[in-house]
């Protein structure tokens, strides 16, 4: 009967939900509207055509791939090349009367081991001087990893200009359910291609989480005899290994940021606890224990804190506390006497912003929280349609969600300093999408002397 009421209890913090009871007029209170971060001008940037020593198309492929990163990057405003300036020499004095501040050059040439040397050239029209020169050895179309280094080499161009962290490198793990109702955990790009499946699994398949090196995951998996597995997958060698398997709740597990423990939800006795587990030795300890459900723990990115969620009051709500235990503050909105749902909470790996969903006019929403600052204002960052499952992208800027609205449901992502909201993956039913880290850094792409 315990192990009945906390599955119940998982599935309305973690199940797509319906719409709440509440007053559908107003923002919940603590709750406004508006971005996370005040937006700035941004630059205008012109990607001009690649050129090519031999394949003009891989150089179109590369440069389309590379100016969407930087549209998707939210940094820049793209501007569109006029014919008279798509090749040549960088006319400064025309660009600057253009009110552009970046032109972006790119040039492909092949090398005797089938790879290719991509050359990007940054232009600061402003000063009208090269701001950056540099050569990349990508890896041949056929090979698996040819994208994620187009993707690193575009990230290196956002650090370029804004001397700040880009996110096209990287991937998100989702669950999706199959017709035949096993699910399927499904990886995509950050530009929305290359979906694909990675594990199928025929039971209850939860919370997937990447590990800090990208090469592991990890995920929950409910059998139909009541008992759970935690699964640790190397995406590298297809090898799995069971960190924590037990009768009862076994669920929402996590990596600590050094990637040597992992946090879970653990059935124990009446409650659902906190506890790390040593993934060198199997030790296990308690982090958080006593009455209620407490779940889906989220470190802080120097991993001295977490954010989890706990229904210690009556509803779910976001706590924050010592990684080591400790007291628990609410970091979620709550008023005495008013309803409450939130749910789902995930650090950012950049700052001490915590995102979740909750309820909001009727529906759930993405909001972010300053787990620096509990009991301050949340901010909700999504209006349209039904928003869960928030995951930060490793730029701690971008969002990637579960949404549900008349555009068409999937996994979409926005933008936290502007509100730009682009779908990423439509048309499955799908859960719990967690953003990995940066997977390619253009460091390791980079031609010396070239």
């Amino acid at each position: 009967m315990q192990t009945h009421r906390l599955s119940l209890l998982l599935l309305l913090v973690l199940a797509t939900p319906l719409a709440a009871q509440q007053d559908t007029t107003r923002l919940p209170t603590g709750v406004r509207l508006g971005m996370i971060y005040q937006t700035l001008r941004r630059p205008s940037l012109a990607v001009r055509a690649f050129t090519s020593a031999g394949d003009a198309e891989l150089a179109a492929q590369v440069g389309e791939i590379i100016r969407r990163d930087l549209d998707y990057s939210d940094r820049f405003e793209m501007f569109e090349v006029p014919p008279q300036l798509a090749s040549g020499p960088v006319d400064y004095a025309t660009w600057n009367g253009l009110n552009v501040v970046y032109v972006l050059d790119g040039a492909v040439e092949p090398l005797e081991d089938g790879s290719h040397l991509l050359r990007l050239t940054l232009h600061d029209v402003v000063y009208g001087v090269v701001k950056e020169i540099q050569a990349f050895r990508i890896p041949p179309p056929t090979d698996s990893d040819h994208r994620m280094a187009v993707h690193a080499a575009a990230d290196e161009v956002v650090r370029w200009a804004t001397g700040q962290p880009g996110m096209a490198a990287s991937r998100i793990l989702f669950v999706s359910q199959a017709p035949d109702g096993s699910r399927d955990l499904m990886v995509v790009d950050s530009d929305g291609e290359n979906v694909r499946r990675v594990a199928r699994v025929d039971g209850v398949l939860m919370s997937p989480s990447w590990s800090p090196d990208g090469r592991r995951v990890v995920y929950a998996v409910g059998r139909d005899d009541g008992s759970w597995d935690v699964i640790e997958l190397d995406l590298e060698r297809g090898a799995e290994r069971r960190i924590s398997t037990r009768r009862g709740l076994n669920t929402t597990p996590v990596y600590s940021p050094d990637g040597e423990r992992i946090m879970l939800a653990v059935e124990n006795g009446r409650d659902l606890d906190l506890f790390e587990i040593e993934l060198a030795t199997g030790q296990s300890r308690l982090v958080r224990g006593g009455p209620g459900a407490d779940l889906s723990p989220t470190y802080s990115p120097d991993g001295r804190q977490i954010a989890f969620n706990s229904d210690r009051i009556g509803q779910p709500h976001i706590y924050v506390m010592p990684a080591q235990g400790g007291e628990a503050v609410l970091l979620s909105p709550y008023t005495y006497g008013e309803p409450g749902h939130y749910a789902a909470p995930d650090w950012s790996p950049e700052t001490s912003f915590v995102a979740f969903h909750g309820r909001s006019r009727g529906q759930h929403q993405i909001m972010v929280a300053d787990a620096a600052r509990p009991g301050s204002t949340v901010q909700q960052i999504t209006q349209e349609g039904r928003n869960e499952d928030p995951s930060w992208a490793p730029d701690g800027r971008h969002i990637v969600f579960l949404s549900v609205r008349p555009s068409g449901s999937g996994l979409y992502v926005i933008d936290a300093a502007s509100g730009r909201t682009r779908p990423l993956v439509l048309g499955g039913r799908f859960r719990t999408p967690d953003w990995s880290p940066t997977l390619k850094r253009a460091s390791a792409l980079t031609v010396r002397g070239e």
